[in-house]
């Protein structure tokens, strides 16, 4: 791993590194801790990692997929039900489309691949901890597959505007007060997005709309009720 891009995270944040490999952990540890990261522990293996995790609630996890144990895809579901505050980003060499999507839908916070340098790693960690959802530049490709292009041009003012509020990371509860409408109208504002943007989550909605320039910078401005 290079280190000629430097990106410093938040530098009070807790990190776990949940990854088989021990030279790749080990070199990430260092890095995240030289940059005032708090580094609570590696683990190499799914079962020693969620213990940890349990026990130390850290800000951030970052999650291999391919472990002795289980798969971290499968696993971010019950990450987030043991300790729900804590973030997840997958860095890992599996880049298929499902290992992708299933940790989309499992509610991961962003997804990385170790192709990238240590750079876009170190920018990933800070998107995450910042409340985005990064995804690495090599799969971006992979939420398109099989869909027509262009997406989303389609979204009804009040639908772009439910989308803004998702990508601010609000609830629907959250989205339906700021709006004026129900609960109920909002979800269904929210399937309409999912299926105008080919998204399987809000997650990887979220992800698409801002690949997509779809998201405003101020993402927390909407139009008042109507």
């Amino acid at each position: 791993m290079t280190t000629d891009r430097t990106v410093t995270p938040d530098a009070t944040a807790s990190v776990l590194i949940i990854d088989d490999h021990q030279v790749f952990a080990e070199l990430l540890g260092e890095v995240l801790g030289s940059r005032g990261l708090e580094v609570v522990g590696i683990y190499g293996t799914l079962a020693d990692g969620m213990a940890a995790v349990a026990d130390r609630a850290p800000d951030l996890v970052t999650l291999d997929h391919r472990l002795p144990g289980g798969t971290g895809a499968g696993s971010v579901k019950a990450l987030k039900r043991i300790s729900p505050s804590t973030r997840v980003l997958m860095l890992t060499a599996a880049d298929e489309r499902s290992v992708l999507l299933e940790a989309m839908n499992a509610g991961c916070d962003g997804f990385v691949t170790k192709r990238q340098d240590i750079g876009e790693v170190l920018a990933a960690v800070a998107a995450v901890l910042r409340g985005d959802t990064p995804i690495s530049p090599d799969m971006v490709g992979a939420l398109f597959t099989g869909r027509p292009s262009p997406l989303g041009t389609d979204l009804t003012p009040r639908g772009s505007d439910v989308l803004q509020l998702i990508g601010a990371g609000h609830s629907n509860q959250q989205i339906a007060s700021a709006l004026g409408i129900s609960v109920n109208t909002v979800r269904n504002h929210v399937q309409h997005i999912l299926a105008k943007l080919g998204a399987h989550s809000q997650l990887q909605a979220v992800a698409i709309a801002s690949h997509l320039g779809l998201l405003r910078s101020g993402r927390g401005d909407v139009a008042p009720p109507m």
